[in-house]
């Protein structure tokens, strides 16, 4: 069954694709003098203008587009979606704080450093890093300024979960970065994701060596002078590491991958490798020791860090997303899990349950009248099964008595938990221009698993079909017509960039690379496909592989690679016919509908270009669609003769 790999590997091109097609529109607030005004500039074209608005003025509307969402619009609710993703906030407590922080800096500067806490909880609901807050990485006001002054507040990027903007100050070349995440989850989802980026964070920049931003202060909610939660860090300048990705490049006249692609992945593999040099017995997600319920804190499970970090509650983001239908429930699958109390089976069953009675709760809310989703009814019951479904095979995925044995070398290697970021990507890595050296920003969502249940990075994974040389495999290429020989490129690309990848971790990591073994991809996809779910419909992943376990689980079991000699789950042949068919209309969307594979989502530049050239028409409840393409009808030519048509 090559149907679910082939999907992901579309809707995984459509996305990226979409992503560097891509144009953020560049969004500056300036100050003149001491910010007694502002001006706005918003680069939509060649000629942006400007606008003037007084500090003072917090109501000023014309000040909105500093804050307004700007990178893409919607098909459906795309007001709604805009308004959700808006990030204000107060310029005046942005000011407070960061002059409450230069303060702190000099306060700092007197005293022991091994007396400092790893954070300082202060009475306007921000946190700041001690030892982080110094004058060396802050540097210091110049004789005759008193206080530290704003100059320019930059919208330097809108991403998906939150957007950032660079802060200039009149220290010379300090600049700031101000993360505003979007107000699109429940508050304490937010306030669990900030305290957890920034511990892992300052984790990773101390034990595993890896350079990230140096991050500053915090607020996890938006009760302070800000006025939204936010992470205020260094800023690094420099240029993405993705300008540098060309995944579709020929190969060189020498027949082999280019440098540039090699050059790359070594980057990301040399991250994800120092990533898997720390090995935990828990499972869940890194926060400061302050920054835990006492409860976790007290538990004689709980894995305590150099009496500093704490594995808490898991905060990967099939956790937390769109979980509408739990009713403050959510924290009962969050673990930690320790080891002992098997902890892999226990991710993938909290996964499968939490997402088994979000589903419920839906299609309760929809029996009672109390729910929109009424047209998602059949998908969200048929969602119910499917996560029933992965929480009964969850203890019999891996066979975990061979820790001893060779039939997966270094199994026990393959078991122990490390570092994964899901957001290990050249896009979220950054180059400095001062030294070339590579930063990883992004650690949202990052957790605490077993490598045997982590992925490989997006940007290189590849499940299709494969081609590893094409001049062997396919002998008859040159014969093929023009679009053929352009599939074959695109698959032999694919394969090629996984095959780099795996090969940089076979070199750093030589004990971890039996996990790009096709049986332990197999046996970890049913929770891959649950945990990269993005839509209702992808439920249908998580069933396509769990079917694909059901037809080759006699020779898992003869190669001892699972346990029970019985598949766990029964499957009826109606059932099997039904998902074959829905899996196949899922695929037509997919292809038929347009950014089906976005939700709708438009890149800001595309959208306005289709509506200007009449292809994308408003409806007239604010939606969009796409002008209905007509098929002329065929000319008498175009018929040709009766023995023609024949």
């Amino acid at each position: 069954m090559l149907r679910s790999t082939t999907l992901r590997a579309a809707r995984g091109l459509l996305r990226r694709n979409v992503g560097l097609q891509a144009g953020t529109p560049a969004t500056k607030i300036a100050s003149v003098g001491t910010l007694k005004s502002i001006s706005a500039i918003r680069h939509i074209s060649n000629e942006p203008t400007k606008t003037f608005t007084r500090l003072s003025n917090a109501s000023d509307k014309q000040r909105d587009q500093i804050f307004n969402y700007t990178w893409g619009s919607w098909l459906k609710n795309d007001k709604l979606e805009k308004e959700r993703r808006t990030t204000q906030f107060s310029i005046e407590g942005l000011s407070k704080v960061i002059n409450n922080l230069y303060i702190e800096s000099k306060e700092i500067s007197k005293l022991d450093p091994k007396t400092l806490g790893s954070i300082k909880a202060h009475k306007d609901s921000t946190v700041t890093l001690p030892n982080n807050v110094n004058i060396k990485n802050l540097d210091v006001l110049n004789a005759n300024e008193k206080q530290v002054q704003l100059k320019t507040i930059s919208s330097f990027h809108e991403g998906k979960h939150h957007r950032i903007y660079k802060i200039d100050t009149n220290l010379p070349g300090k600049s700031l970065v101000l993360r505003i995440p979007y107000n699109i989850d429940p508050s304490k989802t937010i306030s669990n994701r900030i305290k957890s980026e920034v511990a892992t964070m300052n984790f990773v920049a101390t034990k595993c060596g890896i350079k990230t931003p140096t991050v500053y202060m915090y607020s996890e909610n938006s009760a302070n002078p800000v006025g939204t939660p936010f992470i205020l860090e260094e800023f690094i300048d420099g240029e993405l590491l993705m300008k540098q990705w060309d995944p579709l490049c020929d190969d060189g006249t020498n027949s082999k991958p280019p440098e540039q692609l090699k050059k790359v992945i070594d980057i990301v593999a040399d991250f994800h490798s120092k990533l898997n040099s720390i090995q935990f017995n828990t499972v869940g997600s890194l926060y400061f020791k302050e920054d835990v319920d006492s409860k976790i804190l007290n538990d004689k499970n709980t894995e305590i860090i150099d009496n500093k970090w704490v594995v808490g509650p898991v905060m990967e983001r099939s956790f937390w997303r769109k979980k509408n239908g739990l009713n403050g429930e959510i924290d009962t699958y969050l673990g930690p899990w320790n080891e002992k109390g098997g902890s892999i089976s226990s991710i993938i069953k909290n996964l499968g349950s939490i997402e088994h009675e979000n589903a419920k709760g839906r299609a309760s809310l929809i029996d009672a009248n109390s729910s929109s989703e009424i047209a998602k009814k059949d998908v969200i019951n048929d969602q119910i099964s499917t996560f029933d479904r992965l929480t009964k095979i969850a203890p019999y995925l891996f066979n975990l008595s061979l820790k001893d044995n060779k039939t997966v070398p270094n199994l026990e290697d393959l078991l122990k938990s490390s570092i994964y970021d899901p957001d290990l990507d050249p896009m979220n890595i950054i180059v400095s221009k001062t030294d070339g050296t590579p930063y990883l920003l992004d650690f949202e969502g990052s957790v605490v698993k077993p490598f045997i249940l982590q992925s490989s990075p997006r940007f290189v994974e590849y499940d299709g079909p494969k081609i590893y040389n094409i001049k062997d495999e396919i002998p008859d290429f040159d014969k093929l017509s023009e679009n053929e020989k352009v599939q074959c490129q695109f698959i032999y690309k694919r394969t090629r960039n996984q095959y780099l990848w795996e090969n940089a971790l076979n070199e750093r990591n030589p004990n971890l690379i039996v996990s790009m073994a096709p049986p332990i991809k197999l046996l970890r996809s049913p929770y891959a496909a649950a945990n990269e779910r993005k839509t209702d419909q992808d439920y249908l992943l998580i069933d396509e592989n769990l079917l694909q376990l059901k037809q080759i689980w006699s020779e898992l079991f003869k190669n001892k690679l699972v346990s029970e000699e019985k598949f766990p789950l029964e499957y009826t042949e109606e059932e099997i016919k039904k998902h074959v068919e829905d899996l196949a209309k899922l695929q037509e969307k997919l292809v038929t509908t347009p950014f089906a594979a976005t939700q709708g989502w438009i890149p800001q530049d595309m959208f306005d270009n289709l509506v200007k050239s009449g292809l994308l028409i408003q409806e007239s409840n604010g939606d969009y669609s796409f002008k209905p393409v007509l098929t002329p009808e065929p000319t008498e030519s175009d018929k040709g003769t009766p023995s023609e048509n024949k």
